[in-house]
């Protein structure tokens, strides 16, 4: 039985753009709950794919590749590949057009799963984002969530995210990229991207990031109770 929120197993899924990171960060804030931001270790995997230019087929280049990398989270959710601060580079777009098909590599899936399995296992309680921890990495969260909107609404986003960065991206362009990205992770052999049965559905569309938040944290206050 949970003691408490801060004992609490979260998973909350959903596709690029549906706001998953900037809400688990502030549900991590207001419940005081550890939180894994597990697409950013696939973003610094693609980081070190892109420098040591190995190619995709090269599946001995990739186990080599993934026993020397070491991610680190930081404070304010800094991300450490191999002791450097890659934060703002794994957010650029050559690791955005080359994230999907690297985490469909299953020897990929298949380390950072366990690496994602061990931390939830060692923590008394944490929040974990991203496609699959439903469904694969914590399928024993005590609270299930997929974050969904549509199409339009993911791409404005994404596209805000992006200028904010000072990277110049069309609507069209990043709505073609999103609709990729679905593509490639749903359909993808290993852990596709998916709601499972027992999920609390939060379509974002039309909400404000305060408003998903506190929906969210009403769950599982409730669930406490």
């Amino acid at each position: 039985m949970i003691k408490d929120n801060s004992h609490a197993k979260i998973a909350i899924d959903g596709p690029a753009g549906s706001g998953k990171s900037t809400v688990s960060r502030e549900v991590s804030r207001r419940l005081k709950v550890p939180y894994l931001d597990t697409g950013a270790m696939y973003r610094a995997i693609t980081l070190k794919v892109i420098q040591q230019k190995v190619g995709l087929d090269d599946l001995e280049a990739l186990d080599k590749l993934l026993g020397s990398t070491q991610i680190r989270f930081g404070e304010d959710s800094k991300v450490y590949l191999d002791g450097e601060d890659v934060t703002e580079e794994i957010r650029k777009p050559p690791v955005n057009e080359l994230v999907s098909p690297v985490s469909c590599i299953s020897s990929v899936r298949r380390h950072l799963v366990a690496v994602q399995q061990s931390i939830a296992g060692e923590s008394g309680g944490i929040i974990m984002e991203g496609r699959d921890i439903a469904s694969r990495v914590m399928p024993d969260a005590d609270y299930k969530f997929y974050l969904d909107a549509s199409i339009e609404e993911r791409a404005k986003r994404r596209c805000k995210e992006q200028l904010e960065k000072g990277i110049h991206l069309s609507l069209r362009e990043v709505t073609a990229e999103i609709k990729k990205r679905d593509r490639i992770d749903s359909q993808r052999e290993d852990s596709p991207l998916t709601v499972v049965e027992d999920a609390i559905i939060v379509d974002t569309t039309g909400m404000t990031f305060i408003e998903v938040v506190d929906n969210i944290i009403e769950v599982i206050n409730e669930g406490m109770r």
